[in-house]
């Protein structure tokens, strides 16, 4: 007899493994074993049966502190048993708790115990009953259009002026009160920042007459018209650099920045918008070439010695002798002159480390001596180590190997600036910032801009006003920017405007480093309000979003008291929203209305209201997309972006005629909230306010951002559900009504107080 128990406890020990760490453990190793692993309820009170079996002799079980709701009929024992878990009726959120059981010997095991919540229960929907709207657009919303690829109203597939013409009761039925285009004039590039005439409209997108009766007809909405004015450059082409570069007697010398040692006056002051460089001193990536200077012309001898890979040498010479014939020699280990208009010459090898080449050479830009056809990739590109050092004719020249070798030159270039790196643009002379107004670019900008001003334009975009004067962090920027304003300003007061002209700056730098530019300008984008939402809503987390918003306030008002936040999710330079959020919709939806809720003038990006998305990776046309106005797409303005376009997102779903007749579309919720805020004053022009109890301090309900918007005469408040989980708050506040309400919330009075469930990405807005 002894023998067959013995045998069913191996067989047990077999089954459900030994507690011991010894693996090559006998029979008599002890036993510790709970099933099932796992217990899950109702919402609604409840009990279930869990099997023990242990040969250790005695278990025990803990639990955590804070879980009573969830009972045990035992704690401890000594030998197998079953018995019940009992848990108590749950009228919150979903919980659970892990029960972890204990024996001598053995490891410990967790059960975990999950119950549903019924937070609901007893409770109505909250169904938004808003005020009418008077009509009158005081919530300061502002359109970011891309008048090259909002819409078509020529027919020739690229957006234009008459498309959006076409167009502006699309903007009043979300409540817009202004425009901004992105820039109109004559330009070499799709997106118009390469500028060729600030007097002219781009003939691609109609005629002066047409941007005339734009503004008249956006004005006889209500709605204001701003340009995208480009300050910081022109480009290339444009006829003032020509001529600049054609002369140094060119009246238009002074216009841009001209350096034959840009290193050394930098160094000296000499150059004013560079004089306070800062740490980032000398950037030769930011310095191009004039059309001429560092070449040459004539029949030459190339001579290399290539015994020391790491650092081989060049000669140059000229010379009378007969030029070689072409090396069609295609075999590796070639040598290669690169030179002219990207012309490519094989060198002949006189022995294992030297090559002799004679050409008849004519060069703009100098040389580079190449080991590759197709690679550009250090290694395989070899020339001077920057673009102030040049080549000696007769002297052997010591050369570098990197990607970012600069050409070889015969003379020092005269050189001029482009802050963007790319020889595209060439940055405007402004002269020392205290004095800029008595600068010639400055006066030929105003100039030009006092004609935009007189047909009624009402404010300026501005790009990059960090870039203009290189030290970001000085004054020399607001200096120059306050200067440029007020000019305006008193073009616009001359011409009959009322108020003030507006004006907004893109200075891309975190809140505290922007904030000093509100000495210029009074309205700046606020980078670091998309910054702050779009990590919230990554992580589920809202308790410190209005604490970070409401922070970098007070350092505004130290510089203007009227300062005006231009708020913003994504723009054209950034991922689009949908892709930074993961294309979580009830992302896109809580970020929408946090937008149109929150403090500030709020911008909203072409496509943002449809749920577009795409990344910069291949392209910044990937995230400048048309607009889809009909399910087949037979409207698209796609004719400027190269095809540049992901037609996979393009489905009827994303377009406008759908999202038209779907209540619950993306489109649908943006007009409802800018609608909303339109509505109340609290919301377009109140205070934010930190709630008392839903506030960074609060762990327990982290998720959610509350808030009240407050003006004289009204109280509002604001609740966002910045995750997927159902939350449940109790409010002190005794809401008058819900104005607006997106995704499923819902409501029920308890003891004098509102208990307000949210389901996951939900918001609503009461009036108090």
């Amino acid at each position: 007899m002894k023998r067959i128990l013995y045998l069913l406890l191996a067989l047990l020990t077999f089954a459900f493994g030994a507690c011991s760490d010894d693996k090559t453990a006998g029979p008599e190793a002890a036993l510790l074993k709970v099933t099932p692993e796992e217990l899950e309820f109702d919402a609604a009170a409840g009990s279930q049966l869990v099997e023990l079996t242990t040969t250790a002799g005695s278990w025990s079980l803990t639990q955590p502190a804070q879980s009573a709701w969830c009972s045990p009929e035992l704690r401890e024992g000594r030998t197998s048993t079953s018995f019940h878990i009992n848990v108590e009726a749950n009228g919150g959120e979903e919980r659970s708790v892990t029960l972890t059981f204990t024996a001598p010997g053995c490891e410990a095991v967790p059960l975990t115990v999950t119950q549903r919540g019924d937070a609901a229960a007893g409770s109505e929907s909250v169904v938004a009953e808003p005020d009418a709207w008077d009509n009158v657009k005081r919530a300061g919303i502002t359109y970011q259009v891309l008048v090259y690829s909002f819409a078509d109203g020529d027919g020739d597939t690229k957006g234009d002026l008459k498309g959006l013409i076409e167009r502006l009761d699309y903007f009043d039925r979300m409540g817009v009160a202004a425009l901004w285009l992105s820039p109109i004039h004559p330009s070499s590039s799709y997106h118009g920042y390469d500028v060729l005439d600030y007097t002219a409209v781009n003939p691609a997108f109609g005629t002066e007459a047409d941007l005339q009766a734009l503004i008249d007809a956006a004005h006889a909405r209500g709605i204001k018209v701003y340009l995208d004015y480009v300050l910081n450059h022109t480009g290339r082409e444009h006829p003032w650099f020509r001529d600049a570069v054609s002369s140094e007697q060119s009246p238009y010398r002074d216009y841009y920045i001209f350096s034959k040692d840009p290193q050394g006056d930098i160094a000296a002051g000499r150059i004013d918008q560079i004089a306070t460089e800062g740490a980032a001193g000398y950037d030769s990536g930011q310095w191009f070439p004039t059309d001429s200077g560092a070449g040459a012309a004539g029949r030459f001898r190339f001579e290399l010695d290539w015994t020391d890979p790491a650092a081989p040498t060049v000669t140059v010479s000229e010379t009378t002798d007969a030029p070689d014939a072409k090396n069609t020699d295609t075999s590796a280990g070639g040598k290669y002159l690169y030179y002219g208009d990207a012309q490519m010459a094989r060198f002949y090898a006189t022995d294992d480390t030297h090559y002799r080449l004679t050409l008849d050479f004519d060069s703009d830009w100098g040389f580079l001596i190449r080991t590759s056809t197709t690679s550009w990739d250090g290694g395989t590109k070899f020339g001077a180590p920057d673009n102030r050092t040049i080549i000696e004719m007769g002297v052997p020249f010591t050369m570098t190997s990197s990607s970012s070798a600069a050409n070889i030159q015969f003379s020092l270039p005269t050189m001029y600036h482009s802050h963007f790196w790319t020889a595209a643009f060439a940055d405007l002379n402004y002269g020392k910032a205290a004095e800029a107004e008595t600068s010639p670019a400055f006066k030929a900008l105003t100039d030009a801009a006092d004609k935009w001003v007189a047909m009624g334009v009402d404010g300026f975009r501005l790009d990059a006003v960090k870039h203009i004067y290189h030290n970001a962090y000085n004054d020399e920027n607001p200096t120059f920017l306050g200067k440029f304003y007020d000019r305006m300003n008193d073009s616009y007061h001359a011409r009959g405007g009322t108020g003030d002209f507006y004006m907004v700056g893109e200075m891309l730098d975190d809140a505290e480093k922007a904030a000093p530019y509100y000495r210029g300008l009074p309205a700046l984008f606020e980078f670091s309000f998309w910054y702050k939402l779009s990590w919230a809503l990554q992580n589920g987390i809202g308790r410190y979003f209005v604490k970070d918003i409401l922070e970098y306030q007070p350092a505004y008002a130290q510089y203007r008291a009227d300062y005006i936040e231009a708020t913003k999710l994504s723009n054209h330079d950034e991922d689009r929203t949908a892709s930074t959020l993961g294309r979580v919709e009830g992302r896109l939806r809580v970020a929408a209305a946090v937008l149109l809720t929150a403090q500030g003038a709020p911008y909203i990006y072409q496509g943002e209201e449809l749920g577009y998305w795409g990344t910069k990776q291949n392209g910044d046309e990937y995230v400048r997309t048309p607009i889809l106005w009909d399910r087949a797409g037979r409207e698209l303005a796609a004719g400027s972006l190269s095809g540049k376009i992901d037609r996979a997102m393009l489905t009827e779903s994303i377009s406008v005629e759908a999202q038209e007749t779907e209540e619950g579309s993306l489109l649908n919720l943006y007009r409802t909230f800018a609608r909303l805020r339109n509505t109340y004053p609290a919301l377009a022009e109140g205070r934010m306010v930190k709630h008392p109890t839903y506030n960074e301090n609060n762990d327990a309900q982290e998720a959610v951002a509350v808030w009240y918007r407050e003006s004289d005469s009204e109280k509002m408040l604001v609740v966002h559900n910045f995750s997927a989980s159902t939350q449940t708050l109790t409010l002190e506040d005794k809401p008058v009504k819900a104005v607006g309400v997106s995704g499923s919330v819902r409501q029920r009075s308890e003891e004098g107080q509102t208990v307000l469930i949210l389901e996951g990405y939900s918001s609503v807005v009461y009036l108090l």
